[in-house]
Order: structure tokens, then sequence, then C-alpha cells
């Protein structure tokens, strides 16, 4: 019986370690995912110029498609919304800048095992940077 009970016990130990190891997969699923959505919202403003409304409702819908869990406002995007031309040099002033986050709620599988409150166990998947224009002046 001794034997079973602490079987039993190290069964209970060990089985947080698998559950962490699809926790870690899901999340990376859902940031290259994210990453993928960015990506092509960002090329579609480079061969515009800047982030056109619509290029940010289909970002946002795209997004919010994906991730059920997200809604409007767990979105954070920080983007070019002004026309930027292609120079013949490189040039500040042709950068589209982007910064864009979706928060990621769990990052420890089970969290009050390790002490972790819910406030610290969640993050931010993040895409910033900068693309140059393909939009020639007229």
């Amino acid at each position: 019986m001794k034997n079973f009970l602490a079987g039993l016990a190290i069964v209970v130990l060990l089985i947080v370690f698998p559950l962490q190891s699809v926790l870690e997969i899901s999340n990376e699923r859902r940031i290259q995912r994210f990453s993928d959505i960015v990506y092509v919202s960002v090329q579609t403003a480079r061969l515009d110029g800047y982030f056109k409304q619509e290029n940010i409702d289909r970002l946002k819908h795209d997004l919010t498609a994906e991730f059920p869990d997200l809604s409007g406002g767990d979105i954070y995007m920080d983007v070019t919304t002004t026309k930027k031309y292609r120079t013949l040099e490189f040039d500040k002033r042709e950068a589209i800048y982007y910064d864009i986050r979706i928060p990621i709620r769990k990052i420890a599988a089970v969290p009050a095992y390790w002490g972790i409150s819910e406030a610290e166990n969640r993050t931010t998947a993040k895409r910033a940077g900068f693309v140059l224009s393909e939009v020639l002046a007229e």
C-alpha cells in the first residue's frame, strides 16, 4: 500500500510536465499564426504605402477570427497611417512602422502548483518593426 501511495504521489507530481509541454506547443502555434497574419498585413501596407483603414480592420478581423478568446480591445496596434513614398535611396521618410501585440493569457499549465498568480501567468506576443514603401511618388 505504501508503494502504491508513493507511486501515485510521483505520478501526480510528474503529470505537470506533459501538461506544460502541450501548453508550450499551443502557445508557439498561437505566436506563429499571429506572426503569419501580421506578415500578410504588413506586406499589404508596403504595397499600399501605409496601413489603410481596411487593412487595419482586416487585420483585427483575422486575429479575432483566428483567436476566439480575443476581443478588439485586446489587440494593441500602433501603425503608420499616413502615405509614404519610395525614394531612390534609403530614407526614413519611406519607412512604414508597425507595433502590433496580442495577449497570451496562460504561460504555466498549473500556475497554482508553482505558486504563480493569474496576473503573473500572462505575457504579450509582439511584432514590431518597419518596412519600406513600394509606392512610387507621382
